[in-house]
């Protein structure tokens, strides 16, 4: 009889592993669909804001136009930062695993390695992500800010 307990426990071990491996990939899924919309999303805003910023050079106050340039150049240097981040730790990363599949990881359990490796990896990745997101979108907003505050005083100025 315990024996047959253990099997199960056993079997109840093996389908937690299982349960926590898939949510695991799921919201590691999520992560880099997350990552990748809101890479889409500063590309497009970069974009639009220093197309816009520079046509304003002779219609801005000249500390309004350094100033939001600043903040718009500092959020872009975090996103190129973090962009190269990301980019040598994946090839770390990518060299680690060679390493494991070429010297190391032998048996049965060598996929399960790997994974969790990566797993790992992709967590670590995700916490510094924040890091480097939340100082890139203030920066970014601000000088979106900086600029809509000009114009809505300058329509404020204009309508009274």
């Amino acid at each position: 009889m315990n024996e047959i307990n253990d099997i199960k426990r056993f079997q109840q071990d093996c389908e937690r592993d299982k349960n926590i491996a898939m949510m695991m990939q799921m919201a590691e899924k999520h992560m880099t669909q997350s990552t990748s919309y809101t890479n889409l999303i500063l590309v497009a805003g970069y974009a639009g804001y220093f197309a816009f910023w520079s046509t304003l050079v002779t219609k801005l106050p000249s500390w309004l136009y350094a100033l939001s340039g600043l903040l718009a150049l500092l959020s872009l240097l975090l996103f190129i930062s973090w962009e190269v981040t990301k980019m040598t730790w994946g090839t770390v990363h990518l060299n680690r695993i060679n390493k494991m599949i070429i010297k190391t990881v032998r048996g049965p359990n060598v996929l399960q390695i790997i994974d969790a490796a990566s797993s790992l990896h992709n967590v670590r990745i995700n916490k510094l992500w924040l890091w480097f997101l939340v100082p890139t979108l203030i920066f970014g907003i601000g000088a979106g800010l900086l600029l809509l505050g000009y114009f809505a005083v300058e329509v404020w100025k204009s309508v009274h």
